[in-house]
């Protein structure tokens, strides 16, 4: 069953720097979030994973309320069952390929999302044994998706994901992932500035300026 993201929060820095917006996320939609580097798309995938507090708004997730002032509402980062995958991994160095991916895993009704299949579709079978030091930048990559897939997120934030796979493996493989968050209703928001992999999206589009956020 779908379950749709809904957010309006305003974020200020120190500096002075401010992010405000407010839009929805379909379930089962990948949605594209685009806009210059510096223009709070980063800030804005923090306040909706929990690493940064808004100063006024609302989060939910379906009728799940992950942030709100009144009533007082903040869901710690890791309760929030949210997939994050920023552009720098954050694979464990001494544990293998396998272990990463197995991770926080869960099991799946859904035979799509286990390991054999994501294993198959991202073509990383011959990694497994090894250790992410002996990875290529495009194979880190992909074992990082892999584990945050395998995680079963009820949503998913995609910050520059597959940047160093090369384009062919790379459209292969996020056309595999983007039918299968239809399939499951999960919602995503993809930040990318890759105009091919922004050219498949079949969801929505907005767009950061300055910390603004427009459709």
């Amino acid at each position: 069953m779908s379950t749709d993201l809904n957010i309006d929060v305003d974020f200020k820095y120190n500096s002075g720097f401010k992010v405000a917006g407010a839009f929805s996320v379909e379930g089962g939609n990948v949605t594209s979030l685009t806009g210059p580097s510096g223009s709070g798309k980063s800030t804005l995938l923090s306040l909706i994973c929990g690493l940064l507090d808004p100063h006024q708004g609302r989060i939910e997730i379906g009728e799940r309320v992950l942030f709100s002032q009144e009533p007082s509402v903040n869901v710690k980062p890791w309760n929030r069952k949210i997939g994050l995958l920023f552009q720098q991994d954050t694979l464990f160095p001494h544990f293998t390929v396998r272990k990463n991916l197995l991770f926080g895993a869960k099991p799946s009704i859904d035979s799509q999302w286990r390991l054999d299949n994501i294993v198959d579709a991202f073509e990383i079978k011959e990694l497994l044994d090894r250790k992410p030091g002996q990875l290529s930048g495009g194979q880190r990559d992909r074992v990082a998706l892999g584990r945050t897939l395998l995680s079963q997120p009820k949503l998913l934030l995609l910050d520059e994901p597959l940047n160093s796979v090369e384009n062919s493996l790379r459209n292969t493989i996020f056309d595999f992932v983007q039918t299968r968050i239809a399939d499951i209703g999960v919602p995503t928001l993809l930040v990318s500035h890759d105009s091919n992999l922004l050219s498949r999206v079949t969801g929505p589009s907005f767009e950061m300026n300055s910390g603004v956020l427009s459709k």
